[in-house]
């Protein structure tokens, strides 16, 4: 494997996190006080999703991806909807992190799935020129893995400044974000 390939894996993991990486700022604000064990489960999650959807794309191939191009903007849509509407009725309250527990399971699972679904067809996409899985895979999560924990203690700082409103706003963009990933492929597709 060339520099240039890994080069490319790395880039491609940055665009492949953005959405991981959008939500991480908006669970950050909830982490008052921050500390870094706070973001290690979305980062973790998002890390592990990004990871292991390409793996899915490539091993599945044709089978999966035609299922999954059917409706996972769909899936992502609905699930960062879901996010998106319990974050903003979070905001009425005003709340405090004292454990790491913070940090529902269920959802958390959801929003990684949600922001990870578009990985499987970069994974599929590999197959199809016969690259390998295991580098590319190990890259696209080890980068978003480290964009997570970045926008998590970016978010929190954010949270510090502006309190319970940014989770508002951060519902908002959870919203938007599921929206434009269902616009992008009903129309553009």
């Amino acid at each position: 494997m060339s520099i240039v390939s890994i080069f490319a894996y790395i880039l491609t993991g940055f665009a492949l996190a953005a959405d991981a990486s959008s939500v991480s700022i908006v669970y950050g604000t909830k982490f008052q006080p921050f500390k870094w064990r706070y973001a290690l489960p979305p980062a973790i999650a998002f890390g592990v999703a990004q990871a292991v959807m390409p793996a899915i794309g490539w091993f599945g191939g044709d089978l999966i991806a035609s299922y999954i191009e059917a409706v996972d903007h769909w899936v992502a849509f609905v699930i960062l909807l879901i996010v998106g509407v319990n974050f903003i009725r979070e905001s009425r309250h005003e709340v405090e992190v004292k454990t790491e527990s913070f940090i529902k399971p269920l959802p958390l699972l959801m929003a990684a799935l949600a922001t990870s679904i578009d990985a499987c067809a970069v994974g599929f996409s590999l197959s199809l020129s016969g690259n390998p899985i295991l580098i590319p895979a190990l890259i696209f999560g080890v980068v978003t893995f480290l964009c997570s924990m970045t926008c998590c203690r970016i978010g929190a700082k954010l949270g510090e400044r502006f309190g319970s409103k940014l989770l508002c706003v951060g519902g908002i963009i959870l919203i938007g974000i599921g929206t434009k990933i269902l616009i992008e492929h009903l129309f553009f597709g």
